[in-house]
């Protein structure tokens, strides 16, 4: 990234500490969006209905979420709807990366909180090292295990990824125009003031403590649900579910039955295969390159945000 210093400008300053130092996700952000889902007694999903809901930002108006029908109880289908807010995650490039077992612990986190569904439904565009991968998996697999939960992931058709959360961007983006932001943390005021009916949004504001190493999980040796040539792959799959006793089931097609993920695939419940430790033990360091440009950038920020910069390691 060069930069002309007769070239800088406050737009400009902005959009290099966004692209250069923040790592902003939208929980079930691009990735997933959780659902409350329930399932009739022959496994068939309850009945979707979509509705629209004013959202007023400034003198701006975006329409945003979708109510789902859902049975939380066990009991009379359509008594308790609901679909989860969205959480926006955020934080620099010096306390985290973005590597699978970041979004999964943003992913897991999210759904520890909620603890009353007992199926969560999430839906994932197809991103390989996102969503599709086996480090995802075993996380929502130890997940279902551990919590005595069912996760059914399901994927976007490719053309078909639009998501409600996509206005949620839209609505933060229109926030941040004209705001003097110095710091990256100055984003997390900024995004909870975007919305202010039905409520704010909710942003957490993490460090490197929060991500843990799912790499380490084996209870799922791999997502391919073939082996020969000419068998499906990763990449054909359109719904996995993460069931509570272990097992997996997996989808072709929407419209198809569950078909049980290949037991070879899966391993044994064992102590050592539940091993998940965090994944750093201290901040990250930056590239010496973009260091440079940072302390660069300190002629047009006030001295009293001085000492963030200064102490970023490269």
């Amino acid at each position: 990234m060069a930069l002309c210093h007769s070239l800088w400008g406050w737009n400009e300053f902005k959009d290099i500490i966004k692209q250069e130092l923040c790592q902003m996700v939208n929980v079930p952000y691009d990735q997933a969006r959780a659902l409350i889902e329930s399932e009739s007694s022959d496994g068939a999903s309850v009945e979707r209905e979509e509705a629209t809901m004013e959202d007023t930002v400034m003198e701006d108006t975006v329409m945003e979420d979708t109510v789902v029908h859902a049975d939380l109880s066990g009991g009379l289908e359509g008594e308790a709807a609901s679909l989860l807010a969205p959480e926006q995650v955020q934080f620099d490039t010096g306390e985290g990366s973005l590597s699978a077992s970041e979004f999964a612990s943003c992913i897991v986190d999210y759904l520890s909180a909620h603890t009353e569904p007992d199926t969560f439904i999430l839906w994932s565009d197809g991103c390989g090292y996102q969503n599709r991968n086996a480090v995802l998996s075993n996380a929502l697999l130890q997940f279902s295990m551990k919590k005595n939960k069912v996760v059914i992931q399901k994927y976007l058709e490719k053309g078909h990824t639009q998501m409600e959360c996509d206005s949620v961007h839209s609505v933060i983006e229109r926030r941040l125009r004209d705001q003097d932001v110095y710091l990256p943390a100055e984003y997390v005021n900024l995004m909870n003031k975007a919305r202010v009916k039905p409520h704010p949004y909710e942003v957490k504001y993490i460090d490197h403590t929060f991500f843990q190493d799912f790499t380490k999980l084996r209870l799922c040796k791999s997502l391919r649900p073939g082996v020969r040539a000419g068998d499906p792959t990763v990449h054909d799959i359109r719904a996995i579910r993460y069931n509570n006793n272990g097992t997996m089931d997996f989808k072709i097609n929407h419209s198809d039955d569950w078909h049980p993920h290949p037991s070879h695939q899966l391993r044994n419940s064992t102590s050592d295969s539940h091993t998940v430790t965090p994944l750093y033990s201290d901040r990250l360091k930056i590239n010496k390159l973009k260091f440079k440009h940072l302390q660069d950038l300190k002629e047009v920020i006030p001295k009293d945000f001085h000492s963030f910069y200064n102490n970023l390691l490269h």
